[in-house]
């Protein structure tokens, strides 16, 4: 429904119930309101992509960046249609929090990091931005494509493997 009414205020309970064909009290007997159901959908979302083996297992920051655009294509048609809503933020805050912590923990536990001062900020930073760019590629503000925002990411990597590591 989402989809169809690109935000979550235009979607009503009654609607939803129709279509999911459960009745109005099994829906408030789990929910306060529609902005419930897309907190679910969303934490479920961001539950699934950070409980993927391939980016817990991540052991460093490239193989965490392949793993977080590989999980992104495989699962581009819900991405897009959370960036699409204007309720996105808390989303979007959870993601950009989680994947800054799992890139400072994997920089932070490597050995051959020199430069700590304002790493924490500089993986904010870029990731914010990263994401925030993503939102408009998905909402066709941009024209970029996740491909672009890809190979950028690698890029920035790179560049900051080169800045703050030891060889």
């Amino acid at each position: 429904m989402l989809s169809e009414k690109k935000e979550l205020g235009k979607i009503s309970v009654s609607e939803l119930c129709q279509r999911a064909d459960i009745s109005r009290g099994s829906f408030y007997s789990h929910y306060n309101d529609i902005y419930d159901v897309a907190e679910d959908y969303e934490n479920e979302l961001i539950d699934t992509f950070f409980d993927h083996v391939r980016l817990l297992d991540a052991k460093n920051i490239m193989q965490f960046i392949d793993s977080i655009f590989e999980f992104i294509r495989q699962n581009d048609e819900n991405y897009r249609l959370l960036c699409k809503s204007n309720d996105f933020l808390f989303a979007a805050k959870k993601l950009s929090s989680i994947a800054s912590n799992k890139l400072l923990e994997l920089c932070l536990n490597d050995s051959r990091l020199k430069d700590r001062e304002y790493v924490d900020l500089d993986i904010q930073i870029f990731i914010e931005g990263i994401l925030c760019e993503y939102v408009k590629c998905c909402r066709g503000f941009s024209a970029k494509t996740l491909d672009d925002l890809y190979d950028y990411t690698k890029y920035w990597v790179s560049g900051f493997i080169s800045m703050r590591y030891q060889d």
